[in-house]
């Protein structure tokens, strides 16, 4: 009993337990590209700095999901990306349309949109970017 009670003590439990830990390294937004013409384009940087995998399996922009919750977004790898242990994104895209149906929220020049990251533990990541 009193190796159970020096082995917590010490912390030493908490250091066999693995976790994610997704950063945005870098965010910001492009208005229209050769890609995405007449659109804005927000570039993601993702780095893993856990001491587990983390696999991302869904976006939210503005608190709605992003295949859902718009018509005409669309994202290059981010869905379904593993991240390895010190692993980051490369070439992670959002598209914005500007032209959009009604029902949609305006993405237009001056807006912030806050865009959230979730992995398959459940955890969520968030940041913030403004159109230009």
């Amino acid at each position: 009993m009193a190796i159970a009670v020096a082995y917590w003590a010490m912390g030493i439990g908490s250091s066999f337990q693995k976790f994610e830990k997704v950063e945005f390294t870098s965010i910001y937004a492009d208005p229209q590209t050769v890609d995405n013409p007449g659109n804005f384009t927000v570039n993601i940087v993702l780095k893993n700095s856990g001491s587990a995998a983390a696999t991302i399996n869904n976006i939210f922009l503005n608190g709605r999901p992003w295949d859902k919750g718009f018509t005409g977004v669309t994202q290059i790898n981010l869905i379904n990306q593993t991240l390895v242990v010190g692993a980051s994104t490369t070439d992670a895209k959002i598209f914005l349309p500007v032209n959009i149906p009604p029902e949609n929220p305006s993405w237009s020049h001056g807006n912030s949109v806050e865009v959230v990251i979730q992995t398959a533990a459940g955890r969520s990541y968030s940041n913030t970017v403004v159109l230009p």
